[in-house]
This record gives structure tokens, sequence and C-alpha cells, in this order.
């Protein structure tokens, strides 16, 4: 059987482009122009850009939880507002969910089934993590047009799998997003999976998950959750560029743009989880000024412009990691010492400017000091890069997840 590559491609190369329109070099992650303030121009750009791929935040993303179980339908509607191949069906829906601190959140997402009837046992399902957006309730992947970069979906798609793809909670529906929180986020990778199953019809329980950046350390997160709490059956987790905790990446590329223009999304989700919390007890006023105009004013497209040419050392305190908010939000996101549910395939990239593979490393060797088989690649690529460069080996990995054959184990 032929798999397209066209739009996985063309979503790659989209992100290189935007990433030289930035001014930083995606494969050193070097900054290209001097000073620390963007040109007018570069973000004028990804503000049109944003605003193109933008859709309307309807009241459908109005629900409300109602602490009902996790993973509870909220609400579910065809959806016919995303670019996508042809003969694709598409749901979005609303479910409940749990934050940080077990609260019952609303989160919406969306569901994608290829064309035709579902084969005996239903539609393995892939369900997808998505990188930073943002934190406004605009920044929804299943508020814009092209599902954040959703080129990959047509991949999956082709290969037989339906996708489920979550925004987390306080993108599109719900209220205060916690940005790159791993217990959160991957609450909502789990629990969409099973609103997706009682929205659409044709879905196998059977599932992998799958996520880049906040989405690669959501989709791990999750893969330890289901040892105590399972939903569906878990076969496979695929963790690519997983953020890795803030302590550990800031002394590689703490002096390196990139990181920062993250920053200011984490004093915003720091708020979120504690409201005595400020970001000026973090940020210093070059921090501030960029979280003024990022995190309010667009999303992740427009942040990575104003903040292109920052480093993480010109705008945190040099204290901002023994913060007691801080210091919550870096447990929130260790990985556990304990086996997970399901066998695990890492990605991470040798020029990587955001999360650093000596950081990834470290976080897979713990791992397999706890009975999980991983199967490790670095690739020479950089965050975003090594999504397209590892595609073809993760869709054979995920392949063969789902056809029950033994995984393998770089641990040994």
């Amino acid at each position: 059987m032929a798999h397209r590559r066209g739009w996985f491609a063309a979503t790659a190369a989209g992100v290189l482009a935007a990433l030289a329109g930035c001014g930083a070099d995606p494969q050193s992650g070097r900054s290209t122009g001097a000073g620390s303030e963007p040109s007018d121009r570069v973000v004028e750009r990804a503000e049109a850009e944003q605003t193109a791929n933008a859709l309307p935040r309807d009241g459908f993303y109005a629900a409300e939880p109602t602490g009902a179980e996790p993973g509870t339908l909220l609400r579910a509607e065809p959806f016919g507002g995303w670019s996508l191949p042809d003969g694709v069906r598409a749901t979005r829906i609303v479910y409940e969910s749990r934050s940080a601190q077990h609260e019952p959140t609303a989160t919406s997402a969306a569901v994608l089934t290829p064309g035709g009837p579902p084969p005996e046992g239903g539609w393995p399902v892939i369900s997808w993590a998505h990188g930073a957006t943002g934190v406004e309730p605009d920044c929804a992947p299943t508020l814009m047009r092209d599902l954040h970069g959703g080129g990959r979906f047509a991949d999956y798609l082709d290969w037989g799998y339906a996708v489920v793809a979550t925004d987390y909670s306080g993108l599109g529906a719900g209220r205060d997003h916690e940005f790159n929180t791993m217990p959160a986020n991957a609450n909502d990778v789990r629990y969409a999976t099973a609103a997706a199953g009682e929205a659409v019809s044709g879905l196998s329980d059977r599932w992998v998950v799958a996520g880049h950046s906040q989405g690669g350390q959501a989709a791990w997160g999750a893969a330890a959750q289901q040892t105590a709490e399972p939903v569906g059956e878990l076969v496979g987790a695929v963790a690519l560029a997983p953020a890795t905790p803030l302590d550990t990446v800031l002394p590689e590329l703490g002096d390196r743009p990139g990181v920062a223009s993250y920053l200011p999304y984490i004093a915003y989700a720091l708020a979120v989880q504690d409201p005595g919390f400020h970001p000026q007890e973090i940020l210093t006023p070059a921090g501030m000024r960029q979280y003024e105009r990022s995190v309010h004013d667009g999303c992740m497209g427009v942040g990575e412009a104003l903040g292109a040419r920052g480093t993480a050392d010109e705008y945190l305190r040099p204290d901002a990691t023994e913060n007691p908010a801080v210091r919550r939000f870096i447990q929130h996101n260790r990985y556990d010492d304990a086996p997970l549910a399901a066998p695990l395939f890492v990605v991470s990239g040798a020029a990587d400017a955001l999360v650093a593979a000596k950081t990834v490393d470290a976080v897979v060797a713990e791992q397999c000091r706890h009975a999980t088989p991983v199967q490790y690649r670095e690739y020479p690529g950089g965050h975003d890069t090594v999504v397209r460069q590892s595609a073809p080996e993760a869709l054979q990995w995920i392949g063969a997840r789902f056809a029950g054959m033994p995984p393998p184990d770089g641990c040994r």
C-alpha cells in the first residue's frame, strides 16, 4: 500500500520557514541577528499567519464540566472547517477531564476517521498530544484550519488509524490552560480517547498515544497514568522531543535563543496553579515585557516571533528555579521512576535548541531502570524537524505494536 508523504513534508517546510522568519537557525538554535527585540515585520507576519489560519470560537466550546466521570462526553458534532484529505470524517467533541489538582475540567478535541467502513474490531486509535500553541482559548488546534500542522494526521489516517487530537483544557473549551504540565495534559490525552469512543462509532479500544514537545511529555505521562487507571488498551507510547524538567533544560540551553519564548507561558501556568503567584516573581523586566505581549496578544507563532532573540538567562531571575511555585511545577514534570503501562518509543534531536538531547538521554536512562521496553533514537535535526525525520520509523514502530509484535528494547 502506498502511503502519502506530501502533507507531512509541507508541514515540515512550513515549520522551517517560520523558524527562519523568526531570526533563528532551526538546526543550531543560535540567533542570526543582533539584539533581543524582534523586528515589527517578523511579528506582523506571524500575526497575519495566525489570523489566516484561525477559526471562530463559537458556542460549542462553552460547555462546563459537570463533575461526571473523566472521559464522559459532554457534546459532539460533525465538523467541516478543517483542511483534511478527501474522505476523512471529522467530529469535534467536548468532554470531562481533570486538572493537575484533580479538579473537573472541560476539554475539546478533534476525532478523525478514515473513509470507508471500519475494519473488524474497529479502527485502531492514535491519540495525539500536540506541542505548544499558546495559552489563550483561541490557541486550540481545533480552532486552526490546519489543526496545528495536522498534515501528520494524513499519514496516520492513510495507515488506517483513527486520530483523536485533544486541545488540552483551557484551549478551546475549559478555562485556564495548564501549559506544559504533565499530569493535566496527560489526563486530557487519555480521557479524549474514552470520550471519542462514545462520540464516534467504529473505534477500537486499542490505542497508541503519540506527541511532540509539550505533547511528548504528555504522551509519556499518559503511559505512566495508565498503570493505575487504564483507559482502553494502551499498546504503545511515542514521545517526540519530549519536554524535560525546567531545571535540567536551563543549564544546557539558558544562554541560547529558543527556550525564552516559552517562559511567559510557564509563568502563566504557575499563576493558574497558584493564585498567589505573580509572574514578576521569576521574570525579569525583559521577561515581563515578553509576558505582556505574548501571553494575551497571540498564540505560539507570535510568541516565538516576539521572543526569537531573547534567552532564558535574559528573561528569568537568577533564583527563579528556587521559587516554590516553580519547584512544584518542576515536580509535576518529573518522569516517574516506575514501569510504564506500554512500550515506549522516544526521539530526540541532536540540534534541538528547546529540549537538549542530553536531557532526554537522562530521562530515558531513568526509565530504562524500571522495566519498560524503550526504543530511543537521536536524529540530527532540531526540535521540529525531528518529527519529520522520525516519521517513517515511528509509523513502523506503531504498526508493530498494533500487530502485537514483541517490542524492541534498547535498554538491554
